[in-house]
């Protein structure tokens, strides 16, 4: 080869050389702009703010910063009171440090109308009840968005001055939700479509009356029966249906109806269905309804509201309007008969609306307008806290979640030797009747207008950033909504 090809071919290759050589710098570049990029909206959506909530102040609209604390331990939330009907949430782990501003908002959503059912929570799906317009309308949400997956909507509409809507809270079980509105009207729907599978009528069918402030008692599974409380006066008080098929198992009492839902215990070695009605607390067995003992509690209109708390051969019961409470304990009596004793009554805990949790030997709860923590065994006080009004408590992880109905949520521990609040803030304006849920490690709270979850997990940057876009998403659009047919 000559010199001068010699030349001209390494300059070729000189020059190919260096093109390679700016290509691969210029790909070097890219990849560094494109990081820099990505490092930029990273901290500029971590210090993204959520837009305003109409003048109330819902929360802290912040990211959730990633944390190295224990794992999650998650519980669903299936009926009224939680899991085993007491007011304990089985949750662990769920974060504590809410600062002055309350915990972050993983979403929010307006309801289409007043009420104050409860929040059911089940693999992720939220159930309720809420007006709408001429009809009670059954929703179910994603738990984790707030994006509604089906409403039932069927006619009827429940008006008061102390509050218009739903009461009782949905009961989940075996793919079922069971609801029953605040005219007494009974479904058993599909729990992933909403379809229904069966209806009653408590007032046609069993001759119930709806007291004066509406059917509140949540409906109660036990097995493959479900019991309900219509108040009827033909034996009618208190029904037991097959809960596949609606078909009446038996009926029981003509005792007038009040608000209080039903539970079932082991007392006295006898396993039996413990209620108050509008006249006193009873016990029915499970089988045939068959009148174990009936203890005369009467109150003003009768409001008997609360839930019994059973415990051992033990039941609590308290009622508001000046009435008190009363720690009872059912004997056996010999050839299967029971009755019922009275350990201690007084006027120390007058639960108006919300039941009082029992947790390691003390009842925490609302006397009237003071929260109080009282022994079990003895009905003495060890403290009182003011500044709630009227409220609700939940118990979880050895913390008091408290809810005032002035919209004051409180996080404080769960202990009798004193009141010791960690944190609260005013989570709304709106009367808060509704008791909170706790689920998945998230809080969800209503007034009469507005679901709003806060987080309570320790998540990743990633789900901190999926959970605010959610918020502006739910905020902003009207979620696409595939709605059932009216029954």
């Amino acid at each position: 080869m000559s010199s001068d090809r010699k030349q001209s071919t390494m300059a070729c290759m000189g020059r190919a050389l260096g093109n390679r050589r700016r290509g691969m710098a210029w790909l070097v570049s890219l990849a560094s702009l494109a990081l820099i990029i990505g490092i930029v909206a990273l901290r500029n959506s971590r210090s993204e703010t959520s837009s305003a909530t109409g003048g109330i102040h819902l929360g802290a609209h912040r990211p959730i910063e990633p944390h190295s604390k224990p794992n999650l331990t998650s519980v669903d939330w299936p009926q009224w009171r939680g899991p085993k009907r007491d007011g304990i949430s089985r949750e662990r782990g769920w974060r504590r440090d809410w600062g002055s501003s309350g915990p972050p908002i993983l979403w929010q959503r307006h309801t289409s109308g007043p009420g104050y059912s409860g929040l059911a929570v089940v693999k992720n799906r939220l159930y309720t009840m809420m007006q709408d317009g001429p009809t009670e309308a059954v929703v179910c949400w994603d738990a984790e968005t707030g994006r509604e997956l089906w409403r039932r909507r069927y006619a009827a509409r429940f008006v008061s001055d102390q509050g218009s809507g739903p009461r009782a809270t949905p009961t989940v079980d075996d793919n079922r939700v069971y609801t029953l509105g605040a005219t007494g009207i009974l479904h058993c729907l599909d729990e992933r479509t909403g379809a229904v599978q069966w209806r009653r009528d408590l007032v046609a069918d069993f001759g119930g009356h709806i007291p004066e402030w509406g059917v509140a008692a949540s409906p109660l599974i036990d097995g493959d029966w479900l019991y309900v409380t219509p108040g009827g006066a033909q034996d009618t008080s208190v029904v037991c249906l097959e809960k596949k098929s609606g078909k009446v198992r038996w009926t029981s009492l003509n005792d007038r109806p009040a608000y209080s839902s039903p539970v079932i215990a082991t007392a006295a070695g006898v396993r039996q269905l413990i209620l108050l009605t509008g006249e006193g607390l009873v016990s029915l067995s499970l089988e045939e309804g068959r009148l174990y003992w009936r203890l005369p509690w009467s109150t003003s209109m009768d409001c008997n509201v609360a839930t019994p708390i059973c415990h051992g051969d033990e039941i609590f019961i308290s009622s508001g309007y000046g009435k008190g409470c009363a720690l009872l304990r059912v004997v056996a009596r010999g050839a299967g008969a029971l009755d019922v004793e009275t350990v201690y009554a007084h006027r120390r805990m007058r639960n108006h609306f919300s039941t009082s949790v029992l947790y390691e030997g003390h009842l925490y709860g609302f006397d009237e307008t003071r929260l109080v923590c009282m022994e079990w065994a003895t009905g003495k006080l060890r403290w009182e806290a003011r500044g709630f009004r009227k409220g609700s408590v939940l118990i979880s992880d050895g913390h008091l979640i408290i809810l005032g109905e002035n919209g004051k949520l409180a996080l404080a521990e769960a202990t009798p030797e004193a009141y010791r609040e960690l944190c609260s803030v005013r989570v709304t304006r709106g009367r808060c009747w509704t008791v909170p849920t706790l689920a998945g490690g998230k809080l969800f709270i209503r007034d009469p207008r507005r679901i709003v979850c806060y987080d309570l997990r320790h998540p990743s940057g990633r789900a901190a950033k999926s959970a605010r876009a959610n918020e502006r998403k739910h905020l902003s659009t009207k979620s696409v909504v595939r709605e059932s047919h009216r029954s």
